[in-house]
């Protein structure tokens, strides 16, 4: 029998016989090769046939000739290697017990990364709570800086008044001379005397008294930082009849140098001054 002629093959011109039917073009055989391809698509692949000058009964008859060849080969291939077959399935037995094994396992290292996870959030509970300390102890610290700088102040007009431990309640009172005019009190004027007046030569051009304006105005800033903490506070407690005797001299002594004072100007100052420490 000749050999057919494919499309694609070689052309032999004018040898070739007209009246020859077996010499007519026919398609190339399907390529198995064609379905091997990881995305293959019947559809794609059937519009790919559409060149070969084939009808769909030649097509069909293809494909079922080469699907019977490869059950064959399916066939012989099992036949040849029965032997290999038998012991895969002998190495298969047991394969229950294998995955149950495999099972265990996993769920042994779940719980053991659980067991972990479980330490981290108790180490990051550990550590908010750690943070949450030190962010009150930060403020704790915070407000003992602002109390000791209340002691200090407190200390220094103290000593600059020179209040003595058991200092009359009234100082003003007893502060006034044998004819009845007021005057400075003693340990107001002993400030007076040993502080040197170059110390606040700035502000004698108010006409206050400069060493009184000065107590009043470091007492004004006393009272905004106490009140910073609340009347209730433990500590303000504690340094309340510190506060309210330097309160009282001052004001005595602001009193004394408000009825001294003839400048209208001057005495409202002095007025609103002292209006400013009795709030």
């Amino acid at each position: 029998m000749s050999s057919r002629f494919y499309f694609g093959g070689s052309d032999s011109g004018s040898d070739v016989d007209d009246n020859d039917a077996s010499l007519l073009p026919f398609p190339k055989p399907i390529d198995r090769s064609a379905f091997l391809a990881p995305d293959f698509e019947a559809g794609a692949f059937l519009s790919s046939l559409s060149n070969r000058f084939q009808t769909l009964e030649d097509l069909h008859t293809e494909l079922r000739e080469l699907s019977q060849t490869l059950n064959e080969e399916l066939v012989d291939l099992v036949n040849d290697n029965y032997q290999d077959f038998l012991s895969l399935g002998s190495t298969l037995s047991g394969g229950e017990e294998r995955i149950e094994d495999i099972r265990v396992g996993l769920l042994g290292f779940q719980r053991e990364i659980q067991a972990v996870k479980d330490k981290v959030d108790a180490r990051r509970n550990e550590v908010v709570e750690l943070l949450e300390k030190r962010k009150a102890l930060k403020q704790e610290t915070g407000v003992g800086r602002a109390l000791l700088e209340i002691a200090e102040r407190l200390d220094q007009l103290e000593e600059k008044l020179n209040i003595p431990p058991s200092r009359p309640a009234n100082p003003g009172k007893e502060d006034v001379q044998e004819n009845g005019g007021p005057n400075w009190s003693e340990d107001w004027t002993e400030m007076t005397n040993n502080e040197s007046d170059e110390e606040y030569s700035s502000d004698e051009a108010d006409g206050i008294p400069p060493r009184l304006k000065r107590r009043t105005e470091e007492f004004l800033i006393l009272k905004h930082l106490a009140s910073k903490h609340g009347s209730q506070h433990p500590f303000i407690l504690a340094q309340e009849g510190r506060i309210r005797k330097i309160q009282e001299i001052l004001l005595a002594d602001l009193d004394v140098a408000i009825k001294q004072e003839s400048e209208v100007k001057i005495k409202q100052q002095m007025l609103q001054i002292q209006a400013d420490m009795e709030n």
